[in-house]
């Protein structure tokens, strides 16, 4: 059987009965068209029971992606069809708590992040309960059971690794998913994946650290926990990036034997990106007096610094920019002699993405200083070149869009300012930015507060921020 309509790794099913015996018969659809058999379930006393699920050859991180998939399906189904203040109801009629339900129904959460993965997703028993209360019909009935089974399969599919089954071979295939998932949420273009692509980073990345030794493999470790840092500074969890900032660097500096297919300027770029690690952990928990002594004295003191000084000394000093802009009674001359000097050596380098992300800290430090004339300057020549670029992702487009609707608050221009508030909120919802919402909600306070509500920005999403 072929089919042209299908991508590789698409699902679909078979007519689906519940007559008891009866089955969803699932295909898979491989990258040459061919729909291949995929899962067989059995439903028997209104549960799905004896799941099969093949050996195919679907990727490791695809299979947390499929978990998420499913699960934002249920979740849209559960939002969409629990009657508008009757959560408490259905959640007593459901036998569970009120708070459970509400965590079942948002994509992510402080409750569902403490749970393992496989738990976050409702047992197959209690998806067939909560169809069964739910008011909807049959169909829909159907499908919210369908999805919370296939979400928990997958996630206990994606746990199939263990101390014993870890591989040199393994990791680096691991790691290449990880680094591609990485790439996606840093640079992707289409922002549902790119807000699903930092769900995955962090969930992957830590379902991984407990089952690498870190006494046998030091910089594999090390190189995931920095993965796991950064998908945390997004969805704002501060305190864990700082952990494991923290815990890279203890295990580099404890363990000298450098792994086995690394180099030493791969060692020591790990070192300096998990003190640079550390820096942006504290500048997002707001302790920003901390951060220069860990660049200055710290970063700028490490080999990959001294061997590459023309690399590092602008993403250094970019982070030693941010972290300025945020302290109290800081010497704008100093930020704009940083600023300049920085902006001349990207120019030299040819590195329009890192010029960027200066331009944009330096006119953060302006408009704080209430320099707005220079501020606009170079809002206008950034906003310019910013569809020129060919590397920038979401993260970077919300930096730049924020400090835009700062300067029009800055210049009391309220009109201007909506407009741009409401464009970047927009783009941090859509992307999953977590952390900047929080600092959107921090400098804005209830004046902001209009523009969460409006349509397409997650009401339940933008409070968690």
């Amino acid at each position: 059987m072929k089919t042209a309509a299908l991508l590789p790794g698409h699902l679909l099913h078979n007519d689906v009965n519940q007559r008891p015996g009866s089955g969803i018969f699932w295909k898979y659809a491989d990258p040459s068209g061919s729909v291949q058999p995929r899962i067989y379930f059995i439903f028997e006393n209104g549960l799905f029971k004896n799941a099969l699920i093949p050996a195919e050859k679907m990727h490791w991180i695809d299979k947390f992606r499929m978990a998420d998939i499913h699960r934002e399906v249920y979740v849209a189904i559960l939002k969409s069809w629990i009657p508008h203040g009757q959560k408490g109801k259905f959640a007593r009629e459901c036998g569970i708590a009120r708070e459970y339900l509400s965590c079942l129904c948002v994509l992510d959460g402080a409750f569902n992040e403490s749970l393992p993965i496989h738990k976050r997703h409702p047992s197959p028993s209690l998806a067939g309960k909560m169809a069964q209360v739910l008011p909807a019909p049959d169909e829909i009935k159907r499908s919210l059971v369908e999805n919370m089974t296939l979400a928990h399969i997958n996630a206990l599919d994606a746990q199939g690794v263990s101390r014993t089954s870890v591989t040199p071979g393994l990791l680096v295939e691991r790691l290449a998913e990880l680094e591609q998932t990485h790439r996606q949420a840093t640079f992707g273009k289409d922002l549902t994946e790119v807000k699903r692509a930092y769900r995955l980073l962090r969930d992957a990345s830590r379902h991984l650290l407990r089952y690498v030794q870190p006494e046998e493999y030091p910089d594999t470790f090390s190189q995931i926990c920095l993965y796991y840092h950064d998908a945390q500074c997004i969805l704002n969890r501060p305190d864990e990036a700082l952990l494991y900032a923290k815990t890279a660097q203890l295990v580099l500096e404890s363990i000298e034997q450098i792994e086995s297919g690394y180099s030493r300027k791969q060692r020591d770029e790990l070192e300096i990106n998990a003190i640079r690690g550390e820096a942006i952990a504290y500048h997002n928990l707001g302790l920003d007096r901390i951060v220069p002594d860990i660049l200055l004295n710290r970063a700028c003191s490490t080999s990959a610094y001294r061997n590459a000084r023309h690399f590092w000394e602008p993403l250094v000093k970019r982070d030693l920019i941010n972290s300025l802009a945020e302290t109290p009674r800081f010497s704008i001359r100093e930020v704009n002699k940083t600023a300049q000097q920085i902006a001349k050596i990207c120019e030299k380098n040819g590195d329009e993405f890192t010029f960027l992300l200066v331009r944009e800290g330096w006119l953060r430090s302006l408009i704080r200083r209430g320099k707005t004339k220079a501020a606009e300057r170079i809002f206008k020549e950034e906003m310019e070149r910013l569809p020129r670029l060919p590397y920038v992702g979401a993260l970077h487009r919300a930096l730049l869009f924020k400090s835009g609707a700062r300067l029009a608050w800055a210049l009391r221009d309220r009109e201007v300012w909506s407009i741009r508030i409401a464009e970047t909120v927009g783009l941090m919802s859509r992307a999953g930015l977590t952390h900047q919402i929080s600092l959107i909600r921090r400098i804005y306070g209830s004046a902001v507060e209009s523009v969460l509500a409006q349509p397409g920005i997650d009401p339940i999403e933008s409070r968690r921020a």
